[in-house]
């Protein structure tokens, strides 16, 4: 009994692997996961009340290249990082949408951090590549 569930699952694994090189192939995209830290300022009413760095993070990526057209990129985050202003300890959660074409280059992230002191920042900005300059989105502090 155990052989046989010993042999179910290894086809089953066998089958979504298969199926994630053959997803990744058809559609010219790439994926995979790595460990980082964190970074980004945290805005609140328009004004920089915290910013965070450091931390471990969990990062899974997707990406699409086009040769010479453009590249998009789709990574979620998850981790913790810690204030560098309070000293508060903030679970990440974390989407990015990275996306070039000739001309344009900006990343777009939607944060939802969660403080152990209590601390709520959810938000979203978007970082010029070009000119590093930061547009403030919709943001929730409490």
């Amino acid at each position: 009994m155990k052989t046989k569930i010993f042999l179910l699952v290894c086809l089953f694994m066998g089958i979504i692997w298969t199926n994630a090189i053959a997803q990744d192939n058809a559609n010219n995209a790439e994926q995979g996961w790595y460990t980082s830290e964190y970074w980004g300022p945290i805005y609140c009413d328009g004004e920089e009340v915290d910013f965070l760095e450091g931390g471990v993070l969990r990062v899974h990526y997707v990406s699409r290249y086009v040769a010479g057209v453009s590249y998009k990129e789709v990574t979620q985050l998850k981790g913790q990082v810690t204030s560098s202003k309070t000293g508060e300890v903030f679970k990440v959660r974390e989407t990015d949408k990275t996306f070039w074409e000739p001309g344009i280059y900006f990343i777009t992230w939607h944060y939802n951090l969660i403080g152990n002191m209590g601390t709520h920042y959810n938000g979203t900005l978007t970082l010029n590549m070009f000119t590093g300059e930061i547009t403030i989105g919709h943001t929730v502090c409490h």
